[in-house]
């Protein structure tokens, strides 16, 4: 496939959304310590980070994964609502509210997560059936839902059935480490975009088949894209005042996506990808992608 000739339909996600509990700190705290903390609030993140930036770029997303029922729930309701990503989660499987994410932000940026997961993370294939992959369409895979053992046999058995037309992106996120090597081997061999970053990247080179279009995202030192074994795009990262790292690597790819879907080249697009991501780490919280003229607006 050439990724940019690709025009999709839409987006179907079925990657979690949770609520992020963000608190600044100077730095970790020891174990056994304490730390003093300088700010906290709620937003919502996980998979809506992507959503809503795809969303903001114009693409049609669909949210196919449970929420629940509950505050948080309510939170992630509330904001698909305001970015409008459409709410496909079947719910007849959810139990409880949605997760939370304890999110700790230090000076430089840096993030460190504890991730309770709800309603999101409790997967069955009867319910994963019962979604439209169509060829036309981009399903977004998230390596939470390969690692929960609430929901990684789920997705196994929607892996083996064949079910699945649209084109796969996987980004396997902080849980790379404890993805199996099966698991690898078969995205490796079936997802169109795999999106990681230079740690990630080290333990998913040798899955990644010359079919699969690899984007590796460098944070201040850019992005590149990488098809049968070399770097098709490079695009220049630039050093930004930095408020909060969390979700710029699912707005990085949420802002791809959405840039080829609205005909740009892969260079093209590799490069508002970076902007994107540049621009939402200036902001506090989840959901910080900008819209069209926000990012062209970026010199």
């Amino acid at each position: 496939m050439q990724l940019d000739e690709f025009r999709p339909s839409r987006i179907l996600s079925l990657a979690s959304g949770l609520v992020d509990q963000v608190t600044y700190v100077p730095h970790l705290p020891t174990p056994g310590g304490d730390v003093l903390a300088t700010r906290t609030f709620s937003r919502v993140g996980g998979a809506l980070n992507l959503e809503a930036t795809a969303a903001r770029l114009g693409v049609a997303v669909s949210h196919c994964t449970p929420v629940g029922q509950g505050p948080r729930a309510d939170l992630i309701k509330a904001a698909m609502a305001k970015e409008g990503v459409e709410a496909l989660g079947v719910e007849d499987y959810s139990t409880g509210d949605s997760g939370l994410c304890i999110t700790l932000v230090e000076p430089n940026g840096q993030r460190s997560f504890v991730t309770q997961s709800g309603a999101e993370g409790i997967r069955s294939f009867d319910e994963l059936k019962q979604y439209d992959y169509a060829e036309d369409a981009w399903v977004v895979v998230y390596g939470y839902e390969l690692v929960y053992p609430t929901s990684k046999d789920a997705f196994e058995k929607l892996f083996e059935s064949g079910i699945i037309k649209s084109k796969i992106v996987f980004d396997p996120g902080p849980t790379t480490a404890e993805l199996t090597d099966e698991v690898l081997t078969w995205l490796g061999k079936n997802a169109s975009l795999i999106s990681c970053n230079r740690s990630e990247f080290e333990r998913l080179s040798a899955f990644v088949s010359e079919d699969c279009w690899l984007l590796l995202r460098k944070g201040s030192d850019g992005a590149e894209l990488h098809h049968k074994g070399k770097a098709v795009a490079v695009a220049p990262g630039r050093r930004v005042p930095v408020v909060d790292t969390n979700g710029a690597g699912d707005v990085h790819t949420g802002a791809f996506l959405a840039a080829l879907a609205s005909g740009n080249s892969l260079q093209e697009s590799l490069e508002l990808a970076c902007r994107a991501a540049e621009f939402s780490i200036q902001k506090e919280g989840g959901c910080s992608g900008p819209t069209w003229d926000e990012l062209l607006a970026i010199r």
